[in-house]
């Protein structure tokens, strides 16, 4: 049947081709998917990388309105968003991904910035501004991107300076008094050196309403700029600085309280036992009066680009960056009013990174890349729990903790890629990518001086330990025991890894509109300790890494004198250790939180897209992204609690087994200078689940949400102005559920929003 399909679409291709021979060329349509990507570390036409690529242009980006991970994933299918219970972001790309709250977590789905990593996903919350293009690279990325990519990466690429001079600016007001303002200005300022500068800022009102009492919350406060210099001292020399930095205060988004999952029965107050569950509304939600909610997050980063030409086909290329970045937070996770659940989240983080490689370009039958890659990631992160008001309490008499976790992270590669045109239209390619992982946790749990625990855990580690007249902890002393001593005290621990990572495949160019490939890739992601209230040393052990080898085969083709791309793909995950926030049992406490991993899931999907130009103006576009994805071998307890099961044949969570986006718009004149904009984007998520094991109270139901947009523009596109809508049904979905002490609480998406854009270009 492939063989059939292969075939036919050659022969139609040929006879396309042939037809429009004599006629004159006419330009691609704008949907025709010819962007120039960087998914093998060199410009490449999208159509002729043998891989799956999503890749939104700058135009793109702004039509859909991506502002966010969140605004991203609703444009990308396969790509879920989730936000943790710290108010992190959690991506899952084609089920691939680590829910986990932990801020220096390495994820599974990596964000860049012109190919230079922002390990943690908190440093990323801002970067996706004044854009030259998105790229989204799904499936395992060891091989030349590295670890911590086996569900994918996202690759912003910035606007970068221009040879002459431009400028530019938009606002952007919207509902909630939401005002976002963007503006850039390009240039040389000589022969050899060129510039750009761009920022952005946003401020809005609260979004988020008390339905317990008259109290809103959820403001927004940011800002973020870039500045990039291009220096070419030589014909064969080139530095790209880039310098940028961003600040966030918005205020995090509050859960809602959903269904109660009492710790201790019996000890529960009245007042929590009855408290009123939040309306099924996106904007609803409860929250104390007595501590404030706030953010303050940080981040400001120097990264630098050499790229020298040895010769005419060898050119060396320095990547180097440093970052450091900051987050001081206070989110009440609970869903109340009162202090049953409340988390302060807290952070410094260190990042450098190296890399250095050598190639010998686009050109000639054979193309290679080699390289050598050293990243240092230092993170110092906390949380200060406060559950005063709930049934922990009534039970234990302790009031909360204070958790604090160091991960200092050292990681060493080397890597190679090639391709081989052993036939004018066959390519072999392949590669491989070897890591060393050395990574130093050390984590504690103390009494912040009136939380009774330093008190209780003098009593248990009498009582584990079998000694008497040990002294008594004081404030700050940690109190997790040693289960080999029953002693309290400070987690020690490293955890070294290597693997190797490797990718093999091949290309068959049918005709100039037609690519096949296969491929065979496999990626890993690094393990790590969690940031959790551990009451033995046994929930701070680290979870070991993961990896995934996937088996893919594709097609992409452009058709009917470019009127029509067509992507279409079917792959085979093999995932091994996936990793997993859950509990693990202690003989003493019980169900405790920690770090596990699952030995054997598979995925298996088939991945559509189709983007046309029927008519002049006129760009239907459809994306469909079906997932099968399951556990193999599991035995434990998942994140609920719920006693040791064998998981076996169950459902792997936050993954939809149908996303599907589609698109409609139209340009049409209106006079000599002006054309009038209309369109619309329909996305559809299938219901998922939360949790291992599918329990209903973590349910994520299916929904669909509708964006639409319509304005004018000037043919040199120096104005334009556009109303817009998102999700204007307002429709109200679920992006994650969790558990938070006593209560099941639900995070929601975005309610209706809508407002005017104005841009002009200089």
């Amino acid at each position: 049947m492939l063989l059939g399909t292969a075939i036919g679409l050659t022969m139609s291709a040929q006879s396309m081709a042939q037809d429009s021979t004599g006629a004159n060329n006419t330009a691609a349509p704008s949907n025709s998917g010819d962007i120039i990507v960087t998914a093998q570390k060199r410009e490449q036409s999208i159509n002729k990388v043998g891989a799956p690529i999503v890749a939104l242009s700058a135009d793109a980006l702004k039509d859909k309105g991506v502002k966010s991970a969140a605004d991203l994933a609703a444009a990308v299918p396969g790509l879920n968003y989730s936000p943790s219970n710290t108010g992190t972001t959690v991506y899952t790309l084609r089920g691939v991904g680590f829910t986990d709250g932990t801020l220096s977590a390495y994820p599974d789905v990596t964000v860049y910035l012109d190919q230079i990593p922002l390990p943690f996903p908190i440093l990323a919350s801002l970067t996706n501004f004044d854009l030259e293009r998105a790229e989204v690279l799904v499936g395992p990325q060891g091989t030349l991107f590295g670890a911590n990519a086996t569900g994918g990466a996202i690759n912003y690429i910035a606007a970068k300076p221009t040879s002459t001079f431009q400028a530019g600016m938009s606002l952007d007001f919207g509902r909630f008094n939401t005002l976002v303002a963007d503006a850039y200005v390009s240039g040389p300022l000589s022969d050899t050196v060129k510039v750009r500068l761009a920022g952005r800022a946003s401020t809005g009102d609260d979004w988020q309403y008390s339905y317990t009492r008259n109290d809103t919350t959820g403001a927004t406060s940011t800002w973020a700029l870039r500045g990039l210099l291009d220096w070419q001292p030589t014909e064969r020399l080139t530095i790209n600085l880039n310098v940028n930095g961003w600040r966030d205060k918005s205020d995090p988004q509050q859960p809602q309280f959903y269904q109660l999952n009492i710790q201790n029965p019996g000890l529960a107050p009245d007042y929590e036992l009855n408290y009123p569950p939040a309306p099924h509304t996106p904007r609803a939600a409860s929250f104390s009066p007595n501590l404030p909610l706030y953010n303050d997050t940080h981040l400001i980063q120097a990264s630098m680009r050499a790229q020298y030409e040895l010769t005419d086909s060898l050119t060396l290329t320095s990547l180097s960056s440093y970052l450091h970045a900051k987050r001081d937070a206070f989110q009440q996770n609970g869903g109340a009013d009162f202090e049953q659940s409340m988390y302060g989240s807290f952070g410094t983080f260190n990042s450098y990174f190296q890399e250095l490689r050598l190639d010998n370009g686009a050109r000639g039958h054979v193309r290679w890349t080699v390289g050598l890659n050293y990243a240092q990631d230092d993170a110092n992160e906390g949380i200060d729990a406060r559950f005063s008001q709930s049934s922990v309490f009534f039970a234990t008499g302790l009031r909360g903790d204070l958790v604090t976790l160091r991960q200092d992270t050292k990681n060493y590669a080397a890597f190679g890629a090639a391709e081989i045109d052993i036939l004018p239209t066959l390519t072999l390619k392949g590669g491989l990518r070897y890591t060393e992982t050395t990574r130093d946790g050390d984590g504690c749990v103390s009494d912040r001086g009136n939380d009774g625990l330093a008190a209780f855990f003098d009593i248990l580690q009498g009582l584990f330990s079998g000694q008497s007249n040990l002294p008594p902890l004081q404030v700050g002393d940690c109190v997790s025991i040693n289960p080999a001593t029953g002693l309290s005290g400070r987690y020690l621990d490293r955890l070294k890894e290597d693997n190797l990572a490797y990718r093999v495949g091949i290309d068959w160019r049918a005709s100039d509109q037609i690519l096949f490939y296969a491929n065979m890739s496999k990626g890993y992601k690094a393990g790590g300790f969690p940031s959790l209230g551990a009451s033995t040393w046994t929930q701070f052990q680290p979870v070991r890494q993961e990896s995934v080898i996937d088996y893919e085969a594709g097609i992409k083709a452009r058709l009917l004198d470019n009127k029509v791309t067509l992507t279409a793909n079917g792959f085979y995950y093999d995932y091994k250790n996936k990793q997993l926030k859950s509990k693990l049992i202690d003989p003493v406490f019980g169900a405790l939180d920690g770090l596990v991993n699952i030995p054997k899931s598979t995925v298996k999907g088939a991945e559509l897209a189709v983007s046309t130009a029927p008519l002049s103006g006129f760009t239907p576009t459809l994306a469909v992204t079906y997932l099968d994805a399951k556990i193999d071998t599991f035995t434990g307890v998942n994140a609920g609690g719920l006693p040791p099961t064998d998981y076996a044949d169950t459902k792997m969570p936050f993954v939809s087994k149908w996303s599907i986006n589609a698109g409609l718009g139209y340009e049409w004149p209106i006079s000599d200078n002006w054309h009038g904009i209309l369109g619309g984007d329909v996305a559809y998520r299938s219901g998922t689940n939360a949790l291992v094991g599918n329990p209903a109270a973590y349910a994520i139901p299916g929904y669909t949400t509708l964006d639409l947009r319509a304005g004018v523009e000037t043919n040199d596109g120096e104005w334009k102005i556009m109303l817009y809508g998102k999700n204007v049904t307002n429709k109200y979905y679920i992006t994650n559920v969790a558990l938070a002490y006593d209560y099941i609480v639900r995070f929601t998406g975005a309610p209706a929003t809508y407002g005017i854009m104005a841009s002009h270009k200089f």
